[in-house]
């Protein structure tokens, strides 16, 4: 079933609102964003609205706004709002499309979470801590780092960030947050070396019981359409695509 424009914008704005932005502004029915990060949502355009604004002038702001922030601009499209013709004409003006996206939901009407396994224990962390782990498993520098924790701190809502770690260290973390009636699952990431371990399920279990639990009543992700193995694993669970989304990205 095709989704209403009033349900993508929903779950538009509430990944925009669970997923904090440093710079943001906004222009004839978009959000521009940056945080210097490699969240994308955080670094792109949303639209939101069509706007009356010819596509050639929005374009031309949005570059500028994006060169004072000292990054490439990024269009985010969905087929609800961003204008169609808009792929095209970035297309032309030498854009790459990137990143295809899924947005899953699943109803929480039941959540069963599975038993941690002997030899790995599960940890209660800070912002901070959660950061830390996932940075460390992606290797990333400690710039990058802090640039996520000056992002992610803008967030003042609740959320439960885990981790599980075994003698090897942390080998899986994820974060939930708490909009209205919604959970929102971010920062999924497992160590390369732990793997198809079912990790990341029991993760995602404790995180979606933890929503109810604060009176969530829906549940929704964010998943690369490449990623295969991640979305069979949110499908045991009952996620479902409600909408796709992708990226145009401006070259050097």
């Amino acid at each position: 079933m095709t989704p209403s424009i009033a349900s993508v914008r929903h779950y538009e704005e509430l990944t925009l609102n669970t997923s904090p932005a440093i710079h943001q502004a906004f222009y004839d029915g978009w959000v521009l964003r940056a945080s210097g990060t490699d969240t994308r949502r955080a670094n792109s355009v949303t639209a939101l609205a069509a706007g009356t604004l010819p596509l050639a002038e929005k374009i031309a702001y949005c570059e500028a706004w994006y060169r004072h922030q000292a990054q490439p601009s990024i269009f985010r499209f969905t087929d609800a709002f961003m204008p169609i013709e808009l792929d095209a004409m970035l297309a032309a003006r030498g854009y790459t499309r990137e990143v295809d996206t899924y947005v899953m939901t699943v109803a929480l009407d039941d959540v069963q979470t599975g038993e941690i396994p002997a030899g790995v224990k599960r940890l209660e962390r800070s912002t901070a801590e959660g950061l830390a782990d996932v940075h460390g498993m992606k290797g990333s520098s400690p710039q990058a780092l802090e640039q996520d924790l000056q992002r992610q701190a803008l967030w003042k809502g609740g959320e439960k960030y885990l981790s599980l770690k075994t003698i090897n260290g942390v080998v899986a973390t994820g974060l939930a947050r708490i909009d209205g009636d919604f959970v929102g699952i971010f920062n999924m990431h497992t160590a390369k070396t732990a793997r198809r371990k079912g990790y990341a399920s029991l993760l995602v279990a404790e995180l979606l019981a933890w929503g109810r639990g604060q009176g969530a009543r829906t549940a929704f992700l964010q998943v690369d359409q490449t990623n295969a193995a991640a979305i069979s694993a949110y499908r045991k669970f009952g996620f479902a695509p409600v909408y796709s989304y992708w990226h145009r990205v401006q070259g050097a």
